[in-house]
């Protein structure tokens, strides 16, 4: 491998011109550090990491303590709207998204179990309705390091290659007989040590969501060792269902500005004031012949 050649390929399937124009200083976001309406000098602060991300359609930046994090989105296409917040707690068990200009907010995780739509890093990992899983099989996780280093945004990081593969069976009405998918994947990356204490917030981590736990359970193991923080990130998929044609899916993640800053702690709650309003799905519209 050239060196260089993934922070290059992310440069490009981010539509960047370079890794540099993504630098930016912890806490810069949208302006705000705390959703309160004025800090005070007595006002109770905790020590945060931070960091600066550009994330295919999304960009913006992160503040990480502990088990908590908090996420500010500056730009972002396909329906995530500039200036919405989400706030990551107790390590992900509840997902709090924000939107300051209406002073409302929804808790993600419980708003799509009721959708019955799993969260995934992306959708060519599963298949949805009207497919139904009915088994996981022949789950295989390899990881593969590179010796030499490499520099990304003026950061000296390792290069390493983690490879997937696994088998889905499926059944899908009017057909009796179920149907065998195969995903085959690849996550290149580059890291650097340590990470916080507790993973990656948002799927920044080498975590994976696959929408299936015994697959993400086998990542998860077999990336814990590095303790990393990946600063440039691409990860493709294929999926192929009974033999058909291949859906492709490719994601790519660039983080920059790395460090530690104060935050108040009320950065992690929602504020006082707004109202539960949760998204409105609408059903696709059949198009008459």
């Amino acid at each position: 491998m050239k060196s260089r050649a993934l922070a290059v390929f992310a440069c490009a399937a981010l539509g960047l011109s370079s890794l540099q124009i993504v630098r930016g200083d912890p806490g810069t976001g949208t302006g705000t550090v705390t959703p309160a309406a004025k800090q005070t000098a007595t006002e109770r602060t905790r020590t945060a990491t931070s960091y600066r991300f550009r994330e295919d359609t999304l960009a913006g930046t992160v503040w990480i303590s502990g088990a908590d994090a908090r996420r500010e989105i500056e730009s972002g296409a396909e329906g995530i709207a500039a200036g919405r917040v989400e706030i990551w707690r107790d390590g992900g068990k509840t997902i709090d998204v924000l939107d300051p200009g209406a002073r409302t907010y929804y808790e993600e995780r419980a708003f799509l179990a009721r959708q019955g739509l799993p969260r995934v890093s992306l959708e060519a990992l599963t298949l949805r309705r009207p497919f139904r899983i009915v088994g996981v099989e022949s789950v295989r996780v390899a990881l593969r390091e590179v010796p030499i280093p490499e520099t990304v945004s003026g950061v000296e990081c390792h290069r390493a290659l983690l490879t997937f593969s696994y088998d889905l069976t499926v059944s899908v009405a009017p057909l009796d007989d179920p149907l065998r998918a195969r995903v085959e994947g690849s996550e290149d990356f580059c890291f650097v040590n340590p990470a916080p204490s507790h993973p990656l917030p948002f799927g920044h981590g080498l975590e994976l969501r696959t929408g299936h736990p015994q697959v993400d359970a086998a990542i998860a193991a077999r990336v814990a060792p590095l303790n990393a923080i990946p600063v440039a990130r691409i990860v493709n998929v294929t999926r192929r269902v009974d033999g058909g044609e291949a859906v492709a899916g490719t994601s790519a993640l660039l983080l920059t500005g790395i460090g530690e800053v104060p935050i108040a702690s009320d950065a992690f709650t929602v504020p006082t004031g707004y109202r539960l309003r949760e998204p409105r799905i609408s059903p696709p519209v059949r198009k008459r012949h």
